[in-house]
């Protein structure tokens, strides 16, 4: 599949994936580096506290830190929503830019922070680095639905989950004590640089065809940006474009509301669908992200061992992902989200059992160690990248965006909530927290898309829509027996 997309569209591949490392670099990296860092960044909270001659007890510090690793999704969330109207009104270009921008400041405001030693300003600039991310995340996902042949959609699609996998992959090898760990200005004021690349990349890109010829029913320009990202001639972008018109027939053009969204059934049922695919994606990824090498320190696993073990997982997110990305668009959407997420969550369950035996019995820690690398691997290969073009696979054109914003609220506040929750219930419950925190919830979005997803590999969103609005659904037919 890589080699067939890179002799057809060696351009749109390698633009599309440098966008989206680009775009992504801070979401994955931020999101990572305080996992191996964990004791510099303690060491300075605690610092600052000592300072004011207020110290910190334990449990002070486990909901302050997660409170701080959390800002970034509370503006996440608020981000999301500003992508509708800014990709409507200036387009998914636009709001790349915007989003990027906003966390160029940010990175700069958390440098600030550190040389301050202030707690509250490394907070306020997670927090506009998640309001960059949301706005970023939710405009690179039209970008690369929106500039891909049908063909190739999910291959390059995938590349926003890949594209976290290496962020995160640099967040946790650049977090430890030995590289930038121990220099903690530093390793938060590295994110800038892809930031302001990207801005200086995208100044020399046009928008999306679909967006020029839907919204601002510019056809020449439309067809001229298929000629630059499909790398074909005129007449062939003169037969794409007229794709498009199959795709919003019948759509009459008004402003996107809650209420038309849930009165409609398939849009209704899109986000739906969407919200489940997204909440099933990070509801578990965050915290372990988060907090994979605590988890495995109390596992029994030496900090060394425990530092190793969580920069092996990201190495296997990458592998994985790229894996994922090869065969996405033959084995289909359905396949391997249902698939892997099923194996993800039978991860989850090793790990709780493993880590409650690992008192009376220490071998289990490779359990452990073991089952996160299992839960790395069945999430890179489907449960990772398939959400992130899923919902916008479900809707069409003119709601897309609107849509995707609700679907990856959903999600946001699900990452919040476990995010927030997890390190103190962990001090609580130990590894059985899991099973309320994640692998319930797991279990519930997976039921419900087993039941209710159709499949979108090599259709057409209008074709898509269709199946959506008469409620046909060929996904028995896609896993059968095979899945359970």
């Amino acid at each position: 599949m890589w080699r067939a997309a890179l002799a057809d569209h060696k351009k749109l591949m390698l633009l599309s994936g440098t966008v989206a490392f680009l775009a992504m670099f801070q979401m994955g990296y931020s999101a990572s580096y305080p996992n191996t860092s964990f004791h510099a960044f303690k060491a300075f909270i605690n610092n600052s506290y000592v300072e004011r001659g207020r110290p910190l007890t334990e449990e002070e510090f486990n909901w302050l830190w997660a409170l701080i690793l959390n800002t970034d999704l509370i503006a996440f969330l608020i981000g999301s929503w500003l992508c509708p109207p800014m990709v409507e009104k200036f387009g998914r270009k636009t709001g790349l830019l915007g989003g990027n921008l906003i966390k160029l400041i940010a990175g700069s405001l958390m440098i600030v922070s550190i040389k301050c030693h202030s707690t509250e300003l490394l907070a306020a600039g997670r927090m506009i680095s998640g309001l960059g991310d949301g706005l970023a995340a939710s405009s690179l996902t039209l970008f690369l639905q929106e500039t891909s042949p049908t063909n190739i959609r999910g291959l390059v699609s995938g590349f926003q989950e890949l594209s976290i996998s290496f962020a995160t992959l640099i967040g946790v090898l650049f977090g430890l004590p030995y590289v930038f760990g121990s220099s903690l200005a530093t390793l938060v004021g590295l994110s800038a640089v892809p930031n302001a690349a990207l801005i200086f990349i995208l100044m020399f890109c046009p928008d999306t065809p679909k967006y020029l010829y839907v919204e601002k029913k510019d056809k020449l320009g439309a067809i001229a940006a298929v000629t630059f990202y499909h790398g074909v001639d005129r007449d062939e972008a003169i037969d794409v474009i007229s794709e498009l018109d199959k795709e919003h027939e019948g759509e009459q053009h008004c402003r996107t509301t809650f209420r038309e969204v849930f009165s409609s059934r398939h849009l209704r049922k899109a986000v739906l669908l969407g919200s489940a695919a997204c909440i099933f994606q990070i509801v578990a990824n965050i915290p372990i992200t988060f907090y994979s090498t605590e988890f495995l320190r109390r596992a029994g696993v030496s900090a060394w061992g425990a530092e190793m073990a969580s920069l092996g997982m990201m190495v296997l997110n990458c592998v994985a992902t790229l894996l994922s990305m090869n065969f996405v668009d033959k084995c289909g959407r359905r396949h391997l989200l249902l698939g892997f997420g099923f194996l993800n969550i039978v991860a989850l369950v090793m790990y709780s059992i493993f880590a409650e035996l690992s008192s009376q019995m220490p071998w289990t820690k490779y359990g452990c160690i073991t089952a996160l690398f299992a839960f790395s691997f069945t999430y890179s290969v489907g449960l990772g990248p398939v959400p992130w073009y899923l919902t916008a696979e479900l809707s069409p054109q003119m709601h897309r965006s609107f849509i995707q914003s609700i679907a990856i609220s959903s999600s946001t506040v699900a990452g919040m909530t476990t995010g927030l929750l997890t390190l103190p219930l962990y001090g609580y419950m130990n590894a059985t927290s899991f099973f309320p925190l994640f692998i319930v919830p797991s279990l519930l979005c997976l039921i419900y898309l087993y039941r209710q997803l159709p499949e979108t590999k090599n259709k057409e969103i209008y074709e898509i829509v269709r199946e959506l609005r008469g409620g046909s659904s060929d996904s028995d037919s896609c896993l059968g027996v095979n899945m359970l």
